[in-house]
Formats: C-alpha cells, sequence, structure tokens
C-alpha cells in the first residue's frame, strides 16, 4: 500500500486559511467536491469530533488529519499547504504548514495506521518539506515521489565471468565477494549513507539482502533487488555503531540468528558513499544482545514497537522541550508482570481512551508522548504498541535494586530503576537520560546499547554519534 496511490489531487493545494477548523474544513470541501459526496457535514463533524480527542499534529509542521466518508476506495487523500502557517492548537504554539487529509471509508480499517506512518515518515523528510513549502511553481507529490525514489537502470553483468561492467561500485563488489567466501547469511546495508537507491542494482546475490533505513519510503515494499526493509531511528555517523544498531533490529525480526554470520556494508553521508564492509559473528562480535535470554526481544513485544519506540527516543533526545533537555523511560512488554511494581505519580493520562487511540504506532500519538515525556516517571507500553500509562514510578523490589553507583558514569536514579524492573520482569526498557540525552536499552539488568545525545549536522539534517556498551 503507497499512499500516493490514493491521492485525489496529485498537485499540492495552497489553503487560504489560517485557522485550524477552517483550514480543515477548505479541505474536506475539495475532497468531498472530488468525490461527489454532497452531505458534507457529518464527514467535517466527525473529523472535528477526532481532534477533540486528540489532535493529529505530528510535529515538524505536519498534521494529518482523518475522517470518514461515503468513497468508493479504502481511501481518499488530498495534500494541502500554508507557507505562512496555520494556527494548529498544538503544544507550544506550533503551526501546521503541511496537512495531509486522510478520509477513510473505514476508520478502523487494519492498514489506516501503516498508511499514515507511511506519510509522516515521506513528509517528514527535510528534502521533502523543503520542496513542498517552496514559494515558487506548482509542487506535484507524484513527482516528489518519483524523484525521491530515483529508480535507475540495472547494471548488466558479464554472463560469461560473472563480473560486473563498468559502474558497479567496487564496496559492494567486494562485499559480495567477501559473502561468499564466508558463506556468510546474508548482506546488510545501511543505506542512509547514501542519498540515492541506484546502488541496489550492483546488488547481485543470493544472500538475504536487508536494507536498514530511517526512511522506508524511499524504497519500494515490492522490491526484489532485496530481500527485507527495517525502519530504523535517524544513524550515526559512526560506521561501528550504524551496524550495531542495524544488527539489534535485524535480530529483534529474526532475519539474522545469533549463530549467523553478517557481511555489513556502511558508510559516511558526509560523503554520500558506502566505503565500510565487515564481516562478523554474530554471537561473538553481539554477546551482550543476548544476555541470560535466547532472544532479543520479550515474547510479547513486536519489532514495530521496538523500532517506535526507538525512533521517539531519539527525537525527544534532540529535541527536548522547549529548548530543555528531557528524561523518560519506556518499559515494553511483559505488562503483567509490570504493573505489579508501578505506582502512579500522578492521575494516568491515557485513562480512559481506546486502545487505537493509545497506539505507540499511530503517528499521531508523537506529540501527546513527547509532551508527557517532561512528566517524571515512565511510559508503560505493552507489546502491541499500546500506551498504558505515563508518569508512573517503578518499584522493582530490593532485591532486584540495582545500585547506582555500579552503573557507567552519568547514569543515575532513572536508569536504575530501568535496570531493576528488567530483572524482575521480562521487560525491555529505553531511557533518555536528561543529563547527557543518552538513550540505552536494558534487558535483564544490563544495558544492551547506549546511544549518544543526538547532534545537528546542518539546521535541516540530523545525525547521531552512537556509543555501544560493551557489556
Amino acid at each position: 500500500m503507497a499512499f500516493y496511490d490514493y491521492l485525489k489531487i496529485s498537485t499540492v493545494i495552497d489553503l487560504k486559511e489560517t485557522e485550524k477548523t477552517d483550514a480543515l474544513t477548505e479541505l474536506v470541501q475539495i475532497l468531498c467536491k472530488i468525490e461527489g459526496i454532497k452531505k458534507r457535514k457529518p464527514i467535517i463533524d466527525d473529523m472535528l469530533k477526532r481532534e477533540e480527542s486528540a489532535s493529529t499534529f505530528i510535529g515538524q509542521g505536519l498534521a494529518i488529519p482523518y475522517t470518514k466518508g461515503p468513497i468508493q476506495d479504502d481511501f481518499s487523500i488530498v495534500v494541502g499547504r500554508n507557507l505562512h502557517g496555520i494556527n494548529y492548537d498544538a503544544a507550544r504554539g506550533a503551526q501546521a504548514h503541511i496537512i495531509v487529509l486522510v478520509m477513510a471509508k473505514n476508520p478502523e480499517h487494519a492498514s489506516q495506521i501503516e498508511l499514515r506512518q507511511e506519510i509522516a515518515s515521506f513528509f517528514k523528510s527535510e528534502a521533502i518539506k523543503e520542496k513542498v513549502l517552496s514559494p515558487e511553481g506548482i509542487i506535484d507529490v507524484i513527482e516528489l515521489v518519483s524523484s525521491y525514489k530515483k529508480k535507475t537502470t540495472r547494471i548488466i553483468v558479464s554472463k560469461k565471468t560473472g563480473a560486473p561492467k563498468k559502474g558497479m561500485d567496487p564496496v559492494i563488489s567486494s562485499a559480495m565477494s567477501l559473502a561468499k567466501d564466508l558463506k556468510a547469511t546474508a548482506l546488510i546495508f545501511l543505506a542512509d549513507a547514501v542519498e540515492e537507491n541506484d546502488f541496489l542494482n550492483s546488488i547481485k546475490t543470493k544472500k538475504r539482502v536487508i536494507i536498514i533505513t530511517s526512511n522506508k519510503s524511499r524504497f519500494e515494499k515490492d522490491d526484489k533487488r532485496f530481500s527485507d526493509l527495517i525502519q530504523a531511528p535517524y544513524f550515526p555517523a559512526s560506521r561501528t555503531g550504524q551496524i550495531k544498531i542495524g544488527i539489534l533490529l535485524a535480530l529483534s525480526r529474526s532475519l539474522i540468528k545469533k549463530n549467523d554470520r553478517v557481511v555489513c556494508v556502511s558508510g559516511n553521508s558526509n560523503t554520500g558513499k558506502f566505503d565500510t564492509v565487515i564481516s562478523l559473528d554474530v554471537e561473538k562480535e553481539f554477546q551482550f544482545f543476548f544476555s541470560e535470554a535466547r532472544t532479543i526481544l520479550p515474547p510479547d513485544v513486536k519489532p514495530e514497537v521496538l523500532e517506535r519506540v526507538l525512533g521517539l527516543a531519539s527525537e525527544i533526545a534532540i529535541e527536548g522541550r522547549e529548548g530543555k533537555p528531557t528524561g523518560t523511560i519506556f518499559v515494553l512488554g511483559d505488562t503483567n508482570s509490570v504493573n505489579a511494581y508501578v505506582r502512579q505519580l500522578i492521575i494516568n493520562p491515557f485513562r480512559g481512551y481506546s486502545e487505537a487511540e493509545r497506539s505507540i504506532l499511530d503517528p499521531g500519538l508523537d506529540e501527546t508522548i513527547k509532551e508527557f515525556a517532561s512528566i517524571d516517571g515512565a511510559f508503560i507500553i505493552t507489546g502491541d504498541g499500546t500506551v498504558l500509562s505515563a508518569g508512573s514510578y517503578l518499584r522493582p523490589p530490593p532485591e532486584n535494586g540495582i545500585d547506582v553507583e555500579a552503573l557507567p558514569s552519568g547514569f543515575g536514579a532513572r536508569h536504575a530503576a530501568a535496570a531493576g524492573i528488567t530483572v524482575c520482569t521480562n521487560a525491555l526498557a529505553i531511557t533518555i537520560s536528561e543529563s547527557t540525552g543518552m538513550v540505552s536499552i536494558f534487558k535483564n539488568g544490563t544495558i544492551m546499547l547506549s546511544i549518544a545525545k543526538p547532534v545537528m549536522k546542518r539546521s535541516s539534517t540530523r545525525l547521531f554519534n552512537i556509543a555501544l556498551s560493551d557489556h
């Protein structure tokens, strides 16, 4: 499913209104006219009712409102913009500049969240936002998608020798040869090192090819040139960091196993080229990932939930709140056991909402999570991504407590609580340090992975410096 397949107008609509209700009504009127819908008030009322329940502003100037309508397809989409900004009643007075309206035949459709995730991923790209908000000319979304994916012709390989003709990437060629010689299980590409997708043309192998990227929308899901596509947080400049977080995510999805050997290809996004090939024995190199368990994730935690929370944690570490650093804890999985060691510090702000409205996978929840991250305590999240509570005080039993002094320098009570809850339960805990911005993953009381505070490369580009635990 691609969001642009449901676009009813390929060009971006210039919105005249600058107030939220008026701008949303303007978009609905346009979409209803295209769809031939005469009774528009119920559709507008449904949309505004949803907005009252939870704002669809997801940050970075983007809002994705949705409503129900009598349409033929499952979804109908239009994109609007206002260069000056729309007062969207968002936290801290943030304005919306891009509004993507989704009308659904059935708002409870299982793929609705996935569709909104794809929209968010695409329009949050700095390159896309810059083009959409350009004051010059008409902006065509379909053309943007086509240029963004940057499809190219395939490279021809000699039938006699199997050697690539001129134009084959020598780094990728070396990686394929190494994988063949070492009988590696998979080739893993950290794709954020390059801007274009033409590197896929150089891949000629029967090995499993895993692409890891912070923006899945740049790739076609059914592209036969790779086997699997994994969503990741924005990647660091550090090649070691890229590889280790890539291995973690591939293991969490069971795309590779503990006893596998893999070949990883990474590079530096500053140069836009792959420049590093490393062969790794997963068990020997990443024993600290496994601790005492046989799998990376608790059995009830879905991989996409881990990926989503890691992404949110990284954004919180980058952005903070109102320019101030923010620290918090996310506890994932084994919630029946976790709840036995939880006490609410405040009235639970998520109480009373439906599970659909509390799904961490829904990009519409981003700003809510970031706002409540400033509250002391932890987020408790089920394995399938439902947020049970915020502002939760973790009270692991004394015998499972972690001595703060035994933790690495810079870690305090928040990290001790996160470590402790993962000792007495089968949960995973992700922390953000308020003092250092470090993002850490705890399992079985130990640190699996630590991500140093992200820094800005340029005003429009984010990078991570990742420091991995040697535990």
